[in-house]
């Protein structure tokens, strides 16, 4: 009777053991899966500014007439940073989502293909120790064309100067937009009801809540100008100085 049940205490500490075991395998599993869905720090996004992209961001860069270029584009003003303190080496993958017209560029980290394909993985390129590199790229759709392309960047950490990937880094999202500037037209001018808010070519803004005669004191260059009225957009206009 003494052995029986000195056995079944044996059985039951072995079971308990076991189970003990299984539990620790998946908690380990778990933080394992857990690293591993978090984006490898090795290189970063950051924008002309200076300041990080987050992994799962989303940007948008406003398409213009390019004067040096002589035709309208979007630059993707974005650059890649090496956070280490050595020699790394990087590749990009990159997934054309939507491109309703024109041509796309991509020419990080090394070369510019003459087309790039719709999901295209470049070549594999060394950074030094904290260097910053731009991305180069832009859409260039069909002059009066409108809409909206696409893309996802995913920055890939490579195992030396091959093909081989060590890591995957952060993952973005770029809308590049071209906009029909007379999409939405009206008169610019100082009636008592209105104000105006003017952004650059590059969609930063230049002044708010102003009155329309406020435009006499731009510089030269490209606008967009939107008109305010009760706090709704009632006209936007293009404007050329």
């Amino acid at each position: 009777m003494k052995e029986t049940q000195t056995t079944n205490n044996q059985n039951k500490e072995e079971y308990m053991e076991r189970i003990k075991s299984l539990l620790v395998s998946a908690l380990l599993a778990m933080v394992s899966a857990n690293v591993s869905a978090q984006a490898d720090g090795t290189f970063q996004f950051i924008d002309k500014d200076g300041n990080t992209v987050a992994d799962g961001s989303t940007c948008t860069f406003n398409a213009h007439y390019d004067e040096d270029w002589g035709m309208v584009m979007a630059h993707i003003d974005l650059s890649t940073k090496n956070t280490t303190s050595e020699e790394a080496f990087v590749s990009a993958q990159v997934v054309t989502e939507k491109l309703p017209n024109g041509t796309f560029q991509f020419c990080f980290p090394n070369t510019c293909p003459p087309n790039v394909p719709a999901n295209y993985i470049t070549d594999t390129g060394s950074m030094g120790a904290g260097e910053v590199k731009n991305l180069l790229s832009e859409w260039m759709p069909d002059e009066g064309k409108y809409g909206t392309a696409t893309f996802t960047i995913q920055l890939r950490t490579m195992a030396g100067n091959t093909n081989t990937v060590k890591a995957y880094g952060p993952k973005i999202t770029v809308n590049c937009v071209y906009a029909d500037p007379t999409g939405i037209d009206g008169v610019l001018t100082d009636n008592g009801d209105t104000t105006i808010n003017v952004y650059d070519a590059s969609g930063k803004t230049v002044m708010t809540n102003r009155p329309a005669s406020a435009l006499m004191s731009l510089g030269k260059g490209l606008y967009i100008c939107e008109t305010m009225k009760d706090g709704k957009r009632v006209a936007v206009r293009k404007i050329v100085k």
